[in-house]
């Protein structure tokens, strides 16, 4: 939970940037640069996807080529106070797709990098999977926003009877355990 005393909150996130965030960031920028040296020499390297990790500015960019010279951009700023505080997620390319869509990937990422103990590197993976998944005309969750669950890699596949809106089966459990009830998150009619 969060520090309720300000003056205590801010003390304990100038010690982790000091002390303990410095190797947890190299760390991240370290697995991302030996996957990509990885990827560079079993000759795996696809043009279409690149991965950059900058030390300096606590970034890594991952860019992916949807169609012709179109290109969409992922770009993860992580705090210095790292993991005390979220990373910050933006789309930084378009190409042209809607604002409600990008805000859809941002929270996905958000959302695994706040609730998994994963890197930087596995959530950019998944963001790749879930955009080429979604470009092949595979419908998102409608709770998590995302293609590919956070939790285990899977599709949505349960689908309302009533609006046909599509579901992970964790994201679907946690909705009725939390809501209490047993209807579509969408349409509020009876599962």
């Amino acid at each position: 939970g969060a520090l309720r005393d300000r003056g205590l909150a801010m003390a304990v996130e100038a010690y982790a940037a000091r002390q303990e965030s410095p190797a947890l960031l190299a760390a991240e920028f370290e697995a991302v640069r030996r996957a990509g040296a990885a990827a560079y020499r079993k000759g795996a390297v696809n043009e279409a996807f690149k991965v950059r990790a900058d030390e300096r500015l606590r970034e890594v960019a991952a860019a992916l080529e949807v169609e012709d010279g179109a290109t969409l951009e992922l770009l993860v700023r992580l705090p210095a106070c790292s993991p005390l505080r979220a990373p910050e997620v933006t789309c930084v390319n378009r190409v042209g797709v809607p604002e409600a869509r990008l805000r859809r990937w941002r929270l996905s990422v958000s959302a695994f990098l706040r609730s998994q103990n994963q890197g930087v590197l596995e959530a950019v993976a998944l963001w790749r999977r879930s955009l080429e998944k979604e470009f092949k005309g595979v419908e998102p969750c409608m709770i998590c926003y995302a293609v590919l669950s956070p939790s285990n890699g899977q599709v949505a596949k349960l689908k309302c009877r009533t609006c046909a809106v599509v579901y992970h089966g964790a994201c679907l459990y946690k909705w009725f355990r939390q809501s209490g009830k047993s209807v579509c998150a969408h349409c509020q009619s009876p599962w």
